[in-house]
Parts: structure tokens; sequence; C-alpha cells
């Protein structure tokens, strides 16, 4: 699921990569799907690579989410993840969902007393690694993420969004969708399990269009020394055709 609100060309970028990453999921055996939300072009878009579409504004960005989450418990999603539409996954995240039923997703607490009554914790599986590529320049960088939470893409169990009515983050939020999120489901004491990422798993492209720069990102979180080719280091996980696309875009009005 991923709002979208103008950034066309970076939107397009973003979409066709998630037409490929859930074809490449349907050969695994898992049924993918994707919701974007959008009020303006990115909704041609959005239809054109086949997916879902909800109608929405861009005033309450917190509420964007909501009605994204709402509509995927409608189509029946067993595992909601919330992407940013100026992101890539890759199909090895979901691999772990290829060794758990949904249901075993929800895990069972012991008790640590006679007669001690346990509810089920839903679990989250998240990642603390990424790439950022600045688009604006043409470099890369691979990070990790130190925060007790890690970074998206989040793997949220249905069990986990059912006590909000699918609607887990407060109205009025319109930055730190992250945050509001987890203080939304926190009082809910999710059991959050890391898997071992490889930074091209989650790929962040930014532009001088976006609210968080390449290098505040690279600044905060740098892993390395000094920036890559991000070509290099995509052509190693994803389809040439769309590391071309993406180079495309360097320098170019995003």
């Amino acid at each position: 699921m991923s709002p979208a609100w103008g950034r066309f060309a970076i939107t397009e970028l973003v979409l066709a990569q998630r037409r490929w990453l859930c074809d490449e999921l349907a050969s695994r055996g898992l049924t993918a799907n994707s919701v974007i939300v959008a009020d303006d072009g990115n909704i041609d878009i959005a239809r054109e690579y086949g997916f879902e579409v909800v109608e929405k504004d861009n005033r309450d960005l917190g509420m964007r989410f909501n009605v994204g989450y709402r509509a995927a418990a409608r189509m029946g999603a067993d595992v909601f993840v919330h992407v940013g539409s100026d992101d890539w996954v890759h199909p090895d995240v979901f691999n772990v969902l290829l060794e758990l039923d949904p249901n075993d997703i929800v895990e069972e607490m012991p008790p640590t007393a006679v007669g001690a009554t346990w509810k089920k914790a839903p679990t989250l599986i998240a990642q603390n690694h990424l790439t950022a590529v600045d688009l604006t320049r043409g470099v890369g960088r691979r990070l990790k993420v130190n925060g007790r939470y890690g970074c998206i893409p989040w793997l949220i169990a249905r069990e986990t969004l059912k006590p909000f009515g699918f609607m887990p983050i407060a109205t009025g939020n319109n930055r730190g969708i992250d945050g509001a999120l987890v203080r939304g489901i926190s009082r809910f004491a999710p059991n959050w399990r890391f898997q071992e990422a490889d930074p091209l798993w989650l790929v962040d492209f930014k532009s001088d269009t976006n609210v968080t720069a390449y290098r505040t990102i690279a600044d905060a979180l740098g892993m390395t020394t000094q920036d890559e080719d991000p070509w290099e280091m995509l052509a190693t996980a994803y389809p040439m055709h769309l590391v071309e696309k993406a180079r495309s875009l360097v320098g170019a009005a995003a």
C-alpha cells in the first residue's frame, strides 16, 4: 500500500518495479497486490500497472494511510505492507512468509505463572538495512537503521491492525507516519521480529522534491565512507530494464 502525490516520474519508476515484484511473488506462490492512494495523475499510473486505487486528497497523510489499510483489508489481505511511493522492495523480503502460515505470525506467549491468561501477541517482521539512491546526482549508499523498530517495509499481521478497524494512525499526521503507526499499535505490545536483510531489499529513491534529502539520510545512517555507483549495486538484485529506467531519471526534474 502506498499513498502517492506528485513526482509522477518517480511514481512510474516505482510502480513498474512494484508490478515486477507482484508478478515475481506470484511465481513463488504468494498472492500480492498494491493499493495506491492518490487524487492526481498517479491514479492513471497505478491503473496502468493493474493496481487498486483509492481516491483521497493529500490534506491528511495519516488518513491516506488509514484508507489504504482499510482498502487492503476489504481485499482480504492477511499481511499488510506499506511502502513509500519512492521505494523499491525486493521479493526476498517476503520469503519469510513462505515459511509461515499467515496465522502463525500471531504467536501464543507462554504463561509465567499458574493460571495466568495471555493474549496472542501479533508479530511485526521488520528490516534494518536499506539502500538510498540520489537521483539528482546518480549516487547511492548502503545504510543501516539502528532504531528500535528498524525501517519499512514492515510485514504487519492482519491481527495487528484489526483492533483499530484497520485505521491505526491518528488523524492529522502529515509527517512521521512510521512513528505514528508505532505509537498507534504499541498499546497492543506487538512482538517485533527482525529478519536479516540485504541493503538492496529496500531501495529509497531521493530527488530534489523529497521532504527528506538523500544527504540527510546518508549522514544520519551512513555505514560507508563514500558514495557508490547505484547502478552497479541495483543490477545485482533487480532486472536491468528497471535499473536503466532509474538511471534515466538522474538529473531530470522528477
